[in-house]
């Protein structure tokens, strides 16, 4: 029998192992975790959105945000964008080559004008940027007679612009104004002859027409010096008569100024073989001296003038009369008068320094060796003399005691002047 062992074929097993720990959990993705966050939030805040629990806290964060001036770029809270209201636009003080342009603002901005001519040319004034609400921008160098368009610009703080535009016309060349004449005088009148004087406001030509009727008649000749102080001699002229006159002056540009019919009445006549003398109604003898100066001073050439001539020395007498003078000369406001004092025998500077002692100020004149005085029979040691002379050269009045007061004097003159 065939040997058969006991060994039992081999049987291939399989083992499989049960894990038997902890179930692990399985999570998700973390995308969809967000998502789900977000739509949660999202809900809340919209429920409680539409129940009205945002709106306080919402409204004051707004309103502190707007509160802070935060930077142009950054994306949070409102930011200016409304440019300056602009108003009361006026263009004053137009010349013919100037003009001022103002406006208003309401709020500080910027200040430029842009000008344009006629013929599209266009400036732009230099930029103020001072933050100003009242703007005024001056404009020169323009051409007269011309409409100019202009453009008012202000930019604020936040670079908001506004503009404004308007038209003006400059002006035309300005019409010469004649020159103005004032302080119209007559003076040095005599029998024959007069002075008149006058101011002109610019340098101006002198001129003048006369004539014993508003007619005229007779012209002086054209003085061409232009300035603004005028006078004008007559000469030839009749006495006792009333003449018209005519002032003409012409500034540089052309431009004439005529004040008319003004009128003057000469003196009555005076022969001229009237008695020179030293009493009063004769004619005062003329002579020729110096004054302090070393100027040649003569009568003669006061004719016209009311004269008051006083020969003094420097005496206890004279150191009283001489204050009362000068107060007199100060104070006097009636017609023109000359007052010569004249000093006799005296050396040059105790005559100064006698005048600079007492503070006089009307003229004095020298008469060293005494000639003025033997020809007037005075003797100023003894008796300090005053001659009032009349605009014809005629003693009207010696008084050869001094005067107490000023009031004095101007009694005198008064009489004098008020007598035919």
């Amino acid at each position: 029998m065939p040997y058969v062992s006991a060994q039992q074929p081999s049987v291939s097993t399989k083992t499989t192992f049960v894990d038997t720990g902890p179930i692990r959990v399985r999570r998700f993705p973390p995308a969809l975790v967000a998502i789900l966050i977000i739509a949660v939030i999202g809900l809340l805040g919209f429920s409680a959105f539409a129940a009205g629990w945002l709106e306080s806290p919402l409204n004051k964060a707004q309103e502190f945000i707007s509160r802070v001036d935060l930077p142009q770029w950054l994306p949070l809270g409102p930011q200016d964008i409304t440019p300056p209201a602009i108003s009361e636009v006026n263009v004053s003080n137009i010349t013919e080559t100037n003009a001022v342009i103002t406006w208003q603002t309401d709020e500080p901005s910027t200040s430029q004008v842009m000008i344009c001519d006629p013929d599209g040319g266009c400036t732009w004034t230099e930029l103020s940027e001072n933050l100003v609400t009242n703007h005024s921008v001056s404009i020169s160098n323009l051409k007269l007679n011309t409409t100019y368009h202009f453009t008012a610009t202000s930019t604020d703080a936040k670079e908001n612009q506004a503009i404004s535009e308007g038209d003006f016309t400059t002006l035309a060349q300005a019409a010469a104004t004649p020159p103005t004449i004032s302080g119209i005088k007559v003076s040095n009148i005599t029998d024959i002859s007069a002075t008149i004087s006058w101011m002109t406001d610019k340098a101006a030509i002198s001129q003048v027409e006369y004539g014993t009727t508003n007619a005229y008649g007779s012209t002086t000749t054209l003085d061409q010096q232009l300035t603004t102080s005028h006078s004008t001699a007559l000469s030839g002229l009749k006495p006792s008569t009333t003449y018209h006159f005519k002032i003409k002056s012409k500034d540089a540009s052309g431009t004439e100024a005529a004040f008319q019919d003004q009128t003057f009445t000469t003196r009555s006549t005076v022969s001229v073989a009237a008695e020179v003398g030293t009493e009063v109604c004769k004619r005062a003898p003329d002579f020729t001296t110096q004054d302090l100066d070393g100027k040649a001073v003569s009568l003669s050439e006061f004719r016209g003038k009311t004269v008051i001539l006083k020969f003094w020395t420097d005496s206890q007498t004279a150191r009283n009369e001489m204050p009362v003078i000068q107060t007199f000369y100060e104070n006097w406001t009636g017609e023109e008068l000359i007052l010569l004092a004249i000093n006799w025998k005296q050396p040059l500077a105790q005559v100064q320094s006698f005048v600079k002692d007492k503070e006089l100020t009307f003229p004095v004149l020298l008469d060293q060796e005494g000639e003025v005085a033997a020809k007037y029979k005075v003797s100023p040691s003894s008796n300090p003399s005053t001659f009032f002379i009349d605009a014809q050269g005629i003693i009207k009045l010696r008084q050869d005691v001094p005067f107490k007061t000023d009031m004095q004097i101007e009694s005198k003159l008064e009489s004098l002047q008020s007598s035919p």
